[in-house]
């Protein structure tokens, strides 16, 4: 007997809605749903503006286009994460450099990152891992010092919080995931 990688959560009105898309005459990006689901991270999360990709690695491949990375430069990036986070940078050419993560922790040690920075660092990468939020207020007072780039990978962090704000909107980028491996409430 095969164990399954996964079992898709399905609420019932999967097919309903596909019904519905079809129906509408636009089933290709900026559709009907496609407008829903903006409107739900913009409005329930007061993110600026929110935009959908085919993936989460897309959104941070996106977001190394989006903050020029060019050959040579460094990020940062937690040493615990999915390869697609480091691929994202490493495809436009950056240097990737590795910040460990702490002892109780798997998200990176924000007391590492000072030591981290050259003149040729650009952005750091925090990854929220299980929904489980980075230092913050640390993360951004050192990328502010340093006029880096923060990108949030918060693929597994929807309805995640870092005190009262919602991960995805404290960095200056971020990428989600509705990946059917990803564990979210129920709104």
């Amino acid at each position: 007997m095969k164990i399954p990688f996964n079992k898709p959560y399905l609420s019932g009105n999967e097919t309903r809605y596909i019904a519905e898309a079809v129906q509408s005459g636009k089933i290709s990006g900026d559709g009907l749903f496609t407008q829903k689901c903006h409107n739900f991270f913009e409005q329930r999360y007061g993110f600026k503006k929110c935009l959908l990709t085919t993936s989460c690695t897309d959104a941070l491949e996106m977001a190394a286009i989006l903050i020029d990375i060019k050959a040579g430069d460094e990020v940062i990036i937690p040493s615990y994460t999915f390869v697609s986070t480091v691929n994202a940078f490493v495809l436009r050419g950056a240097k990737i450099i590795f910040a460990d993560s702490t002892p109780d922790h798997p998200n990176l040690d924000v007391h590492q990152l000072e030591s981290l920075i050259t003149p040729k660092t650009k952005a750091i990468v925090v990854v929220h891992y299980a929904g489980m939020a980075c230092d913050m207020d640390a993360v951004m007072q050192i990328a502010n010092l340093n006029h880096l780039f923060v990108i949030e990978d918060a693929a597994q962090a929807i309805d995640s919080y870092y005190h009262d704000r919602p991960l995805g909107s404290i960095g200056h980028l971020a990428a989600f995931s509705f990946h059917e491996t990803k564990k979210y409430h129920q709104w």
